[in-house]
């Protein structure tokens, strides 16, 4: 799911960085103290999750399970997931600096849109359990949405790559909703307060 440094163009790189700032910025405005290990936690989350590799006939699908991440941060997850997104890029060449702001708007949007869509109710008309798969396949599915629709502005020719992606991320979505399923049913269990503001 990651972009790698070269892959997109300067216009689709500096634009996506300046989006993704503006996000980042904004994660900032109700960050206390309190919250720090929080989100610190939930980057270590993404950070490790990214590596769980699961192979599924001629792809492997990894695990980011930014749908519970955005459910228990709220807009903090632009700042949690760039720590790890700057980590892994830094430490471990995964991902790119150049694509990190493209990178971010991919994982993190995505969790802060099904953060809303919780908040306000959107999502209400399921079924509890369905509610809580649907977190985890939404976000995914915006997330493979956004990085085919960021491929295919940066160049032509990965239109019809990003309709490879698509196709490739349709398991993971399956899967992050089952594993989001069973995570948020342990959280409500054993630390409801941890969810409680996305009025699940």
């Amino acid at each position: 799911m990651h972009i790698s440094d070269g892959i997109l163009t300067s216009e689709v790189a500096i634009g996506s960085a300046i989006i993704a700032t503006s996000f980042l910025l904004y994660s900032f405005k109700d960050l206390k103290n309190k919250n720090i290990a929080i989100v610190s936690s939930m980057s270590a989350l993404f950070f490790i999750a990214s590596f769980v590799h699961i192979p599924l006939g001629f792809v492997q699908i990894h695990l980011i399970l930014i749908g519970i991440i955005g459910i228990i941060l709220g807009a903090q997850v632009f700042l949690a997931i760039f720590i790890a997104l700057l980590l892994q890029a830094t430490l471990l060449g995964y991902g790119g600096i150049s694509s990190l702001g493209a990178n971010l708007i991919i994982m993190s949007l995505p969790a802060y849109l099904i953060y809303l869509a919780s908040k306000y109710g959107f999502l209400d008309f399921f079924s509890e359990k369905i509610k809580y798969f649907m977190i985890g396949f939404l976000a995914v599915l915006l997330s493979t949405i956004f990085l085919a629709l960021i491929l295919a502005l940066s160049k032509e020719e990965y239109l019809y790559a990003s309709y490879t992606v698509f196709l490739a991320n349709v398991p993971a979505m399956f899967i992050e909703g089952l594993v989001t399923l069973f995570l948020i049913n342990y959280l409500k269990k054993s630390i409801p307060d941890l969810i409680s503001e996305a009025k699940l």
